[in-house]
């Protein structure tokens, strides 16, 4: 994926709430574990993270920025809620939640692979978002990021 032109970003190594967690060295320990599970598996490094169900908080972000320097915090403004709906019996209301956030001005979209119904969405999310004009691209690049490459 790399090859073709994606971008890679920290989540945390198990997925915790990262503001539940205890202490600073447990925070540290999600992130050091991440970098390092990234730079053994992919050889590369990532100033991006994504925290896990979205929590954030002044303990994440200090740690975030001790760990990373530099660092992006990166959260979504359009939920497919694909946990709530992808094993369900109307996983089709991923499309509507789509749609709603979409509708709400939402540009940065969380979703899962691991379902295959949100995977099997994704052309129509897709659609949907270049109807109302948005493009497609990087969270580097939306964020305008001077080493981003270009659109």
């Amino acid at each position: 994926m790399l090859s073709r032109g994606h971008q890679m970003a920290y989540h945390s190594f198990t997925h915790p709430p990262m503001e539940g967690l205890p202490d600073k060295a447990a925070i540290d320990s999600e992130l050091t574990q991440a970098i390092d599970a990234v730079q053994k598996t992919l050889n590369v490094r990532s100033k991006y993270f994504r925290p896990p169900f979205g929590t954030e908080g002044a303990r994440i972000r200090q740690r975030l920025a001790a760990v990373i320097p530099g660092s992006k915090f990166i959260n979504w403004s359009v939920d497919v809620e694909d946990y709530l709906w992808a094993l369900s019996s109307t996983p089709e209301k991923q499309l509507d939640a789509f749609k709603r956030d979409l509708a709400r001005g939402g540009n940065l979209v969380v979703m899962h692979y691991l379902y295959p119904t949100t995977v099997q969405y994704l052309p129509q999310f897709i659609a949907l978002a270049k109807a109302t004009g948005k493009q497609l691209m990087r969270v580097d690049q939306c964020l305008e990021d001077p080493e981003a490459p270009p659109l």
